[in-house]
């Protein structure tokens, strides 16, 4: 669902910010303001001025969302821009790349989890923590450093040493209840929203920050592709299930990694498949709320 080279294409061709009331919930129940921070915020970064974790992959920044182009069009257009706009190839600088990614070992081993884990249940958690946590957590469980008056600085979600020294329970009871510096969420989830969350919290760590910022764009979030593809670059021939990982041996995989770090330029298709129509102007109604700068 969410793709993040995804919506850079709001920087290429509909950017800007302007006074606006309040983000109105999309259809598909999400707000404007979560569906940025899961689509557009890697690039974008989350307070919209081109500087995401993913802005040092490409020679150009992405665009500031907020030095007042979205007054140039009208929220229709944007919204057929974003949906329809013709697929965009997105240049890597290689050497920067292999500086985030870190070693091929992470995201080995984050691919290798794809197939044992439940993705319905994973991305119910991932939309509510992207609305409800990314403010003190991040998008990749990480602070930016920027949190509410009061708010003691978060632990690393995605660390080794978090993930074994905390429970699934205690994770649910956090969401629900806070635990120590952090404070409960208001209003308060459900339990089995809050097991969502906690599910989605699990994935989190560095392999999951490299695929997400530089496989998932083509392989999806799940290891099986997007489906969505222009005829010049066509989709990935692998599909990472447990078949892929019966067959090939680990220093294959693990060569293949680096072959498409080294290698393979994703492009940015236009999004009618993946973002509906309510849900595209959401975003672009989020955007408008945003002083310009």
């Amino acid at each position: 669902m969410r793709r993040w080279v995804g919506l850079v294409c709001v920087a290429v061709t509909v950017v800007g910010g302007g006074a606006a009331s309040a983000a109105p919930e999309a259809e598909s129940g999400k707000s404007g303001a979560a569906l940025y921070m899961r689509n557009c915020a890697p690039c974008h970064g989350e307070e919209a001025r081109g500087d995401g974790p993913s802005a040092v992959l490409f020679p150009t920044q992405p665009r500031n969302l907020r030095e007042g182009f979205l007054d140039k069009y009208s929220t229709d257009d944007l919204v057929r821009r974003v949906r329809d706009g013709r697929p965009l190839p997105l240049a890597l600088d290689i050497d920067a790349l292999k500086r985030a990614a870190g070693e091929a070992g992470a995201i080995d081993r984050h691919i290798r989890k794809l197939p044992t884990l439940d993705w319905l249940t994973v991305e119910r958690g991932w939309s509510i923590y992207a609305e409800r946590c990314t403010l003190c957590h991040g998008q990749f469980g990480r602070s930016k450093g920027q949190l509410p008056e009061g708010v003691r600085p978060p632990r690393d979600l995605g660390s080794a040493e978090f993930q074994t020294a905390v429970t699934d329970a205690q994770l649910v009871d956090a969401v629900r209840h806070g635990r120590k510096g952090m404070p409960a969420l208001i209003p308060r989830l459900r339990v089995d929203e809050a097991a969502t969350v906690a599910a989605f919290v699990r994935v989190l760590g560095p392999g999951f920050e490299s695929y997400s910022t530089y496989c998932a764009q083509c392989h999806g979030d799940d290891g099986v592709g997007i489906g969505n593809f222009d005829s010049t670059v066509g989709a990935p021939a692998v599909t990472f299930d447990a078949a892929y990982f019966a067959r090939v041996d680990a220093g294959k995989v693990r060569e293949s990694i680096w072959h498409m770090l080294e290698r393979e330029k994703p492009s940015m298709p236009h999004f009618r498949r993946d973002i509906s129509e309510s849900d595209a102007r959401a975003v672009i109604e989020y955007l408008r709320t945003l002083p310009t700068e």
